[in-house]
């Protein structure tokens, strides 16, 4: 018989907990299918997370959505950056494109 994947992790249980048959877990791995996220813990530097609080307070957010936000850009961009490579690349490997381009720019 095929052996279930368990549908949450457990975490670190202190023994006193562990000695009163308690164990702590994660909430379902499902769950962060369903909504699309994962949960993570990541240290980052003081001014950082404090510059992202400040201005997540102005404007009304939570400052893990700002942050979220902030690498979304980035990773986006990145890959714009590599989707334009890949079509300059392929454009140039394009005889009749050069044809077409070479007279426009005539």
């Amino acid at each position: 018989m095929k052996k279930k994947e368990k549908d949450y992790e457990y975490l670190d249980t202190p023994p006193e907990v562990l000695e009163r048959g308690l164990r702590y877990i994660t909430r379902p791995k499902s769950l962060d299918r369903i909504l699309g996220k994962s949960r993570i813990t990541i240290f980052l530097d003081a001014d950082i997370v404090t510059r992202f609080k400040e201005t997540a307070e102005k404007e009304g957010i939570g400052y893990q959505t700002l942050i979220n936000n902030a690498l979304r850009r980035i990773v986006d961009g990145e890959q714009k950056e590599v989707e334009k490579e890949e079509l300059k690349n392929e454009l140039l490997k394009d005889k009749q494109f050069l044809r077409k381009l070479k007279t426009e720019l005539a």
